[in-house]
């Protein structure tokens, strides 16, 4: 895989999420087993806004050549997939979220496995 296909799909996995959290909380969040109230639909809307534009900054990054640049945008990455699969992992083990948390858990890990291998070898992300 070419570092710009990384870096398109991790935009448009942020977009997509960010989008439907943003638009419709009311029919994302209980997916995951989240009560809707307007306490969750404020935080969904908060959640979405901030996927979206971490989407929209690495989709838009897709074609940067800077070396500097890129391992920048994979570690930065990396914290906040650690964050995210943390977070997924404890809400689904404590019945926080349902059996759909685990999805996240999946998208987060394959995320964070993406960045490593890139960060591993500068031939990978020339």
């Amino acid at each position: 895989m070419k570092i710009s296909s990384y870096l398109s799909i991790f935009g448009l996995l942020g977009i997509a999420f960010g989008l439907s959290f943003l638009a419709a909380p009311d029919l994302t969040g209980p997916l995951y087993g989240v009560p809707e109230n307007p306490y969750t639909v404020m935080q969904a809307r908060y959640f979405g806004s901030t996927l979206l534009g971490v989407g929209v900054i690495y989709l838009l990054s897709r074609n940067i050549r800077d070396d500097a640049a890129i391992c920048a945008l994979l570690k930065g990455g990396i914290f906040g997939n650690v964050g995210g699969l943390a977070i997924s992992a404890w809400a689904a083990m404590t019945g926080m979220q349902n059996h759909l948390a685990w999805s996240s858990v999946g998208i987060y890990g394959l995320l964070i496995a993406g960045a490593l291998y890139f960060l591993a070898s500068p031939e990978r992300r020339a």
